[in-house]
Formats: C-alpha cells, sequence, structure tokens
C-alpha cells in the first residue's frame, strides 16, 4: 500500500485561514458602521418623534390662547415645563432622546398681523450635523435645525429664520421648527371663557343638539323662539310677556291678552266656564243669567222705573215705579 504524505496541503489551509481572517477585518469595520448608522437612525427618528409631539402641543397652546397673546407683549416666550403644567404636553416629554428640552418664541407680523412661532431645542448633547439634517427632514411641517451661526435653517434649505426676532437665542446641534399662518390661528371649539376683544369665541355659527340632555344652572335665557313638547314650569316666578301679549291656545283660538292697563281680556272674544266659582269685587256685563238660583248677601238694586199700565214683556218680569213699589209683569 502506497503512503499519502499530507505536509504539501498544510500551506494551502494556512493560507485560506489568513484569507479569511483578512476578510473578517475588513468587513467587521464595515458591518459595525451599518449597525451604528441603523441605530443612529433609529435615534434621529425618535427625536423627530418627540419634537414633533411638542410642537403639536405648542400649536395647540397658540390656538387656544391666540387673542390673549395677541392682547400681550411680544415677543413672549414658553418652555415645555410651561406646557405640561397647562396640561397641553404629558409628563416626561420635556427632554428628548438626547437630553434636549424645548423653547418656543412668539411674534407678530408686522405685514398680515397674524403671529408666527419658533420652536428651538435647548440644552442636553449637540446632535451632529448628518442627524440635524436626518432629523429636520422627519419632521412634519416646516422642520429645521439651528446652524453654526445661530440661524435656523429648514430642511434641504427650505427656509431661513433669526431666532432673535422670537426674543430667543438659539444654539447649533440643536432643533428648529417654524410656524405660521393658519396653524396658530384660534381653534374653532367654543370657549368657556370670555376673551377680550373676541366675542366671537362665544358664539356658535349653528345649531346645538343635545341628544336629549339637560342644561342646567343657566342664569337668563334669551332668544327669539322657544319651542318644546313638554311643560313649561316655574318654580317661584311669573309667565310674563309684553306689550298686547299674552297666552294663546292655538289649537282652538282662544287665551287672554292685555291690550290696556285696566282689564284681562279673552281672545277673540271667548267664553270662559268653569264649574268652580267666579268671585270679584264687582261684576258687569250686558246680561247676567243663571242657569240656577240668582241670590245676594244684600240687596237687589233695581236702577230702571217702570210705570203700572204700561205694556211689559216677558211675564213674570220684575220691577219698580218711581216711589220703589215692585211691579210685576202680568198679562203683557
Amino acid at each position: 500500500m502506497k503512503k499519502f504524505r499530507h505536509d504539501d496541503d498544510k500551506g494551502f489551509i494556512l493560507l485560506e485561514i489568513l484569507a479569511g481572517l483578512i476578510v473578517i477585518g475588513i468587513a467587521t469595520p464595515l458591518i459595525y458602521s451599518e449597525i451604528e448608522n441603523w441605530l443612529n437612525e433609529q435615534l434621529y427618528q425618535s427625536a423627530a418623534s418627540h419634537a414633533d409631539a411638542y410642537n403639536t402641543a405648542a400649536r395647540n397652546y397658540i390656538a387656544d390662547n391666540n387673542a390673549t397673546l395677541h392682547n400681550g407683549s411680544l415677543p413672549a416666550n414658553f418652555t415645555a415645563d410651561d406646557l405640561i403644567r397647562k396640561g397641553y404636553l404629558k409628563q416626561g416629554f420635556n427632554h428628548s432622546p438626547f437630553g434636549q428640552s424645548y423653547i418656543t418664541g412668539i411674534r407678530r407680523n408686522q405685514t398680515t398681523g397674524r403671529l408666527e412661532a419658533l420652536t428651538c431645542s435647548t440644552g442636553g448633547q449637540n446632535i451632529k450635523e448628518d442627524g440635524l439634517r436626518s432629523v429636520a427632514g422627519q419632521l412634519p411641517g416646516l422642520g429645521g435645525y439651528i446652524g453654526k451661526n445661530g440661524t435656523a435653517t429648514g430642511a434641504f434649505g427650505a427656509w431661513t429664520d433669526k431666532p432673535g426676532d422670537y426674543g430667543l437665542t438659539c444654539s447649533a446641534g440643536h432643533i428648529a421648527v417654524v410656524m405660521t399662518g393658519d396653524d396658530l390661528q384660534e381653534s374653532d371649539r367654543l370657549y368657556r371663557f370670555q376673551v377680550p376683544g373676541r366675542p366671537e369665541l362665544n358664539q356658535m355659527h349653528t345649531a346645538i343638539n343635545m341628544s336629549g340632555n339637560d342644561i342646567n344652572n343657566a342664569g337668563n335665557l334669551n332668544g327669539q323662539k322657544a319651542t318644546v313638547k313638554g311643560d313649561i314650569t316655574s318654580e317661584d316666578g311669573w309667565l310674563i310677556t309684553r306689550n298686547n301679549k299674552g297666552w294663546m291656545n292655538t289649537t282652538h283660538g282662544g287665551g287672554f291678552t292685555m291690550t290696556d292697563s285696566q282689564w284681562i281680556r279673552a281672545v277673540n272674544n271667548k267664553g270662559i266656564t268653569t264649574e268652580g266659582e267666579l268671585k270679584g269685587g264687582k261684576v258687569s256685563g250686558g246680561t247676567v243669567r243663571s242657569e240656577g238660583r240668582l241670590s245676594t248677601g244684600e240687596y237687589l238694586q233695581l236702577d230702571k222705573t217702570a210705570t203700572a199700565g204700561t205694556s211689559c214683556s216677558p211675564d213674570g218680569l220684575v220691577g219698580r215705579d218711581s216711589k220703589g213699589a215692585i211691579l210685576s209683569c202680568q198679562s203683557g
């Protein structure tokens, strides 16, 4: 049997191992760089989302307080802590993944008179320029960053602005977001409180459907007409009308009204009926008729006089002569 020698193969194996190590050595930094880039991008995305959450809260705050800010001294500013305290931003949102917080400056546009705002991140760890560009590009709206000269620059150079015009001092390595126009106008919700000089914020422009729910603890209700399907109840007040009006039943066309300061009149000359009692100091009318007995607690006064022997009608009619003697109509 022939014996094979393997000494010649050892050199090839060592070369293969060496080549593999060289490839791994070259690839490892590239792989590490890709992993690092991916992790950084996740961090930039998180920073952009965090800044957007703050900016949404800032936009809502400015819209809700538009009139107050307009009437106040400008430029003015507020911070993330202010928004948290006022309930516009959740607790824990005062610092980004880079440890940066936020400040927003507000100014009035001298041409349109509308409010404009610029947000800058502050403090924390400075973000590298490529990271700033990435964050700015991922921010909704007019996202940007603060350059080395302190100027706010939009993503892809879309805009530039001066933080000093908003009463701010912003430093490089930080995020910037500008807000203009309709974004900052007052919200469409109905304001719960009066805003001086802005009555329209407490006005409705359409009907309110309460879906069967109540309106409680109202003071005065002022309007043109009121239509209800149930009862109208007053616990301790009057049903008050003015001018020549009163109460009216539209189904039957009757009711009560006053057209002068003396008399209550039945609408459309309707009759008044009751099986109870009508009581008053004096009753005046053309004819008084009783279906039952007619009685008086005092006397019966006959103002008109009659003459005995003259014609009369009907029989049974009672009168008196000029001296007060009672006369009775008999046989006409």
